[in-house]
Formats: structure tokens, sequence, C-alpha cells
């Protein structure tokens, strides 16, 4: 035993060079993290402007960093009013609470984050102590390094590089005049960024076309695992956390395949618009296809009759996508999502009562007629029209209201932008493949 033992001391001292436990006796470990911020900037080929001061946290601590969060994201009120909305939409169940998800799903999740607001880097203790197995403990012991905290470490320094050079905004929007598709695209290819950079940092090599597509393959468990880990957090919830890691990756992947780190920063510099060009690369990266711009009208009357806006947003694929599968099945979703082209929609309080009053563009005739064709099972007590590659849908209150007037006041005021697309970069074929590379070669908290 002795002399077996010896092979194993020789390759701990010849591979002991890594940085050490990112926490050491409850407080950051200084050395540590300056070795992976060295290391991590190497990686991504990106410098560090300035200092990213660290904490550490405990989960009072982090309770309290997650409800501040919410607070600053969300007016008095908002999520209140965005859960009945959900509800009518039944991506809510009656009398559901958002922020409780909201609060319940992140505090299961975040082990370390950079906070925008105050440049800083929070790492919570008890979700960095060591626990992966003796092979994991053996591991680190032999190198010297904690895989599991410099991975976590090193994402979340990747979100300090993205916002000392592109910014990452802070500011919440209004909730009667919101843009979460467009926000949302933009954290999911914040996500992609920092995990592939954080996996680049840890292996120690630029990351190959195949270990980028591994990488990703990975990663479409997580709608899954946040599934079975939280069955009482609403799909509309755990679908976005998915979609910015997985569909993230995926899409900052396809930048990083084909055109190395330099192609990634053209992306975080020129931001995808939508999800669906982040569920659909080659619609961003190929022949960009641009959402419709819709300028919703008609509901004037209504106002004047005491009813109050009290929400508009651009809901997405990837929303449409999570609607129809409150009663499609998951491929039929999709194919009723894709095609989508642009949407608005706007809710209107009295009271208890809301009106939701929603208009979607598509690709064509045949996809609009493909949503409004399953719309009926997915909102069976609203209104569907359509005309051409529009479709209006309309929900109210049960009696008291004409949806068919209505109908008629906003087809006639509503405004929107033609369907456009646009080179950008290397032309490719719009399907959903990844690039062959030319050659060699992602609201809630960051």
């Amino acid at each position: 035993m002795r002399y077996a033992a010896a092979p194993l001391l020789l390759l701990a001292l010849a591979t002991a060079c890594g940085p050490g436990h990112v926490l050491r006796r409850g407080q950051v470990n200084a050395d540590a993290l300056a070795r992976i911020r060295t290391g991590l900037a190497a990686a991504r080929g990106l410098a560090f402007r300035r200092p990213v001061p660290a904490r550490v946290l405990d989960q009072a601590g982090l309770a309290s960093v997650l409800a501040r969060e919410i607070e600053l994201s969300y007016g008095p009120g908002d999520l209140e009013r965005l859960s009945a909305i959900y509800a009518r939409l039944r991506l809510l169940p009656p009398g559901g609470d958002l922020r409780a998800a909201l609060l319940r799903l992140y505090a299961g999740q975040v082990a370390a984050l950079y906070d925008p607001r105050t440049k800083t880097l929070a790492l919570v203790a008890s979700a960095l102590v060591p626990d992966g197995g003796v092979g994991l403990r053996l591991y680190e012991f032999l190198t010297g390094r904690d895989l599991v905290g410099e991975l976590l470490v090193a994402h979340e320094l990747t979100h300090a590089l993205e916002d000392q050079h592109w910014g990452i905004p802070t500011e919440s929007e209004p909730l009667a005049d919101s843009h979460g598709d467009r926000l949302l695209a933009r954290r999911a290819l914040l996500e992609g960024d920092a995990t592939l950079a954080s996996f680049a940092y840890v292996t120690k090599s630029p990351l190959d076309a195949g270990t980028i597509a591994r990488i990703a393959d990975e990663l479409k468990g997580v709608h899954a695992e946040l599934a079975a880990r939280y069955p009482d957090v609403p799909e509309v919830v755990r679908a976005a956390l998915a979609f910015e890691y997985d569909q993230g990756t995926s899409f900052a992947g396809w930048a990083l395949a084909a055109g190395g780190w330099p192609a990634v920063d053209r992306a975080e510099a020129d931001p995808p618009e939508s999800t669906e060009q982040v569920l659909h690369p080659a619609r961003y990266f190929g022949l960009r296809d641009h959402p419709v711009a819709i300028a919703l009208g008609g509901t004037e009357r209504l106002e004047a009759q005491g009813w109050t806006r009290v929400y508009e947003d651009t809901l997405g694929e990837l929303d449409v996508r999570t609607l129809a599968l409150t009663r499609l099945s998951g491929a039929d979703a999709a194919r009723v999502a894709d095609g989508w082209g642009g949407d608005r929609l706007r809710a209107l309080a009295r009271g208890d009562d809301l009106v939701i009053v929603w208009m979607t563009a598509w690709d064509s005739p045949a996809d609009a007629a493909e949503f409004a064709d399953a719309m009926p099972r997915v909102l069976p007590d609203a209104r569907i029209e359509r005309r051409t590659d529009r479709v209006l849908v309309l929900v109210g209150p049960a009696g008291g209201l004409d949806l068919a007037a209505l109908a008629r006041r906003v087809w006639r005021a509503t405004q929107s932008s033609p369907r456009t697309s646009a080179a950008c970069g290397a032309t490719r074929s719009p399907d959903d493949r990844l690039p062959t590379p030319p050659g060699p070669p992602i609201r809630g908290p960051a």
C-alpha cells in the first residue's frame, strides 16, 4: 500500500495547481477568486475593466436579496395583477401566487449570483459546500481544484464581464408597456455565453463544435429537472428559466462554433430581439427575421367606461408555446407556435373583471390558421378572429361586453409594421440545425 500510494502523491504534487476552494472557513478565498478571474478573462478573451467585490450570503441573506430583486423588478401590485392575467389565460391556476413561485424557484437554484445593480458577486455558503461524492472530492484533493465552485463563480463573473462590456439592464419596464419577449431573449444570450465561458475556463481549453453540442444536449434536461423538482411552480415560470440556459446555450454555441468568441461578442453587441430568434438561431444568424411591431388600438371606448390598462406586453414564441402546452402535446404546441411573427397583448381591468386584447402576426396565412384553429381548445371562452396572417384573440368577463364590437374597433385601429428579414453575417438556410463551422474553432437574478 505504501508503494501504491506513491503515484497518487506524485500526481497530487504535479497537478495541485488549482486555485483552491472559493470559500475558506466561511469566507471568500481572495486568492482563489483572483485566479479564477484571471483564467476566465483569458478563456473568454475579455478583460475585466474593474474589480468585482465578493461577499458570502447565508440562506437568510439569499432570501433577502431575492425578495429585494423582485421588489425592484416589479411595481407595487404588479405581480398580483400579472397573476390574475396569467390565471385568465390558464397559465396559472386560479389564486396562483407568482411572487411565491419566483421566490421558491430561485431560492432553490441560486448558489452564486452577480448583481448588476451593485456590481458585486454573492456566494451562497451552504450551496458551495463540496458534496459531489468520493470521486469528486478525491479529484479536488489531487488537483487542488474546487470544480463546482470554480464553475459557478466563473459563470457569474462572466455576467460581470458582460455587464462591463455591454451593460446588463437593471431598470424595470412598466407593466403596462413591457417588452418581456425581447428581455427574455437577451437574458438567454447572457446565460448561454456565461455557461460556455465557465466550461471553457474549467476545461482550460477552447470549446470545439463537438464539445459545444454535448454541453447544449446535456442542458436539454434542465426543463424536465425543474418540472420534477418544482411541480408546484407554474410551467410559464419554469419554462422561462429553462429557456435561458438550454436554448440560450444552443444560441450562443451557434456563434461560438462558427466564429469563436468574437462572434459571441458581436451577438452581445447586437442581441436577439425575440425568443423566436433564440429558438431558431438561423433566423438570427442567417436571414434575420425581425418581429412584427404591433401598436394596439381600439380600446379607447372601454377606457372611457372605466376600464384601466394594467398590462401590455409581447408574449413571443416561447410563451405562445407554453400557452398551447396547457391543452396540446409538446410537439403540437411547438408546431402551433412556430411561424410566430409578432404579437401584443393588452389587459384592462375594472374591479375584479378583466378584458384581454391580443393581436398576433404570423409568417403566413397557413401559420395564422393553424394558431386560430388551436386556440378554441386552449382558450375555449375566447373570441378568435383571423384575417389573412393576423389573428385577434379577445377574452372578456361573462356577459355585459360586446366582444364583436370590440373586435371591429381593434381591427380598425391597430397598426403593425410589415414582416421584414435582413441578412446578418454568413447567410444560412433558415432551418433549426446547428451550423457546420467553416473551420476549427445568456427577470430574476442574473
